[in-house]
C-alpha cells in the first residue's frame, strides 16, 4: 500500500517528518510522498537521517503547488523532483511565506472589524499554518460569530476558502492568485527538476461542471496524471477518474491528504471507507526518484 499525498509541520501538517516515517512503517506502508504545500522543509529536516532506521519503504520526494486556474486556486502535486532545483525556483521560500500570509491575515481581521465579526486580538502566522486557517478557526471560537456565515461555509474551511476568500464578491476576499503560478509555471518546474505533475483532488474544488473543469486543465497538456484516490473522493468518484485516466493516457496517483490533527478524521495510509491505496497505480510511472 501507498500515500502520496502526506502534509507535516513543514506545512500545514501536525506530525514531524521522522513521525510520519514511523507511523509509515507502523502501518506497513511500501512507498510514501512528503507533499507540504509550497515547501520542502521536511526534506531538509532529514537531510541527515537514516530514513531505513525509520521507514524500510521508499519515499517519493513531493511538494504540493498553490497554482491559478481560470481564476481559481487549484493544487499540482510533483512527484521524484530535485529538491535543489524547486529550492533555487524560490517559490518554496519561507520567508515569503510568512510574509504573505501574515499580510492576508492583517486583511482579514480588518474585515472581521468591519463586520463586527470576533477574534483573538494576538492572532499572528508563527508556524505554516495559513492566514484562511487560523482565522477560521479562530473565529469559530466565538459562537456570536456564526450568525455571519452559512452552515457551510462555519463548518468547512475548505468552503471557506473555495467560496469566500476566494470569491471577488466577498468581503473575505484575497487576491492570492496574483502571487500564484499558472498551471503552466508549475509543471513546467516539475518537469525542470525531473518529476512528474499530478493534479490534487479534483473534487475538492467547487466548480459548477467537474468535467468540463477537469477538461479545460487536461487541455493545456502539461499534466502527467491525476490523483484518483483522495480521502474526500467517493469510491464512484475514483472510478471515473481512473477510467479518464486510462482513456486520456494519464497516469493516476492517489494519497490520503493526512494532515494530523487538522483534519483527524483523515488517517493515513486511507482514503474513503477506510479503503488503502494500492501500489498497483504507482507501478507505471515509478522511477528512481526517491529518497
Amino acid at each position: 500500500m501507498i500515500d502520496l499525498h502526506i502534509h507535516t509541520t513543514s506545512s500545514d501538517g501536525s506530525d514531524e517528518p521522522i513521525n510520519i516515517l514511523m507511523k509509515a512503517q507502523q502501518l506497513g506502508l511500501k512507498y510514501i510522498s512528503i507533499t507540504d504545500h509550497d515547501s520542502i522543509g521536511a526534506y531538509r529536516k532529514l537531510r541527515d537521517t537514516k530514513i531505513k532506521s525509520y521507514f524500510e519503504g521508499m519515499v517519493i520526494p513531493g511538494c504540493e503547488f498553490s497554482v491559478a486556474h481560470n481564476g481559481k486556486p487549484i493544487e499540482i502535486l510533483g512527484y521524484g523532483i530535485d529538491l535543489d532545483t524547486v529550492e533555487a525556483s524560490g517559490i518554496v521560500s519561507e520567508e515569503r511565506f510568512y510574509d504573505r500570509e501574515n499580510s492576508y491575515l492583517n486583511k482579514l481581521k480588518e474585515v472581521c472589524r468591519n463586520l463586527n465579526i470576533q477574534y483573538s486580538k494576538d492572532l499572528t502566522v508563527k508556524s505554516k499554518y495559513f492566514a484562511t486557517q487560523l482565522l477560521h478557526a479562530d473565529i469559530r471560537r466565538y459562537p456570536e460569530n456564526e450568525k455571519h456565515f452559512s452552515k457551510e461555509v462555519w463548518e468547512s474551511l475548505n468552503a471557506f476558502y473555495r467560496t469566500c476568500v476566494n470569491d471577488e464578491e466577498s468581503p473575505f476576499y484575497l487576491n492570492q492568485l496574483k502571487n500564484y503560478p499558472t498551471v503552466e509555471e508549475a509543471t513546467s518546474l516539475i518537469k525542470k527538476a525531473g518529476g512528474k505533475a499530478f493534479l490534487a483532488h479534483l473534487y475538492v474544488y467547487f466548480a459548477d461542471d467537474y468535467d468540463e473543469f477537469l477538461n479545460s486543465i487536461i487541455s493545456l497538456q502539461t499534466l502527467d496524471g491525476l490523483e484518483c484516490f483522495h480521502s474526500l473522493h467517493s469510491m464512484d468518484r475514483t472510478n471515473y477518474l481512473l477510467d479518464y485516466c486510462r482513456e486520456n493516457n494519464l497516469y493516476a496517483s492517489g494519497g490520503s491528504d493526512y494532515h494530523g490533527d487538522l483534519k483527524p478524521k483523515v488517517k493515513l495510509g486511507e482514503i474513503s471507507d477506510g479503503e488503502k491505496i494500492p501500489y498497483v497505480i504507482l507501478e507505471p510511472w515509478l522511477k528512481n526518484n526517491r529518497i
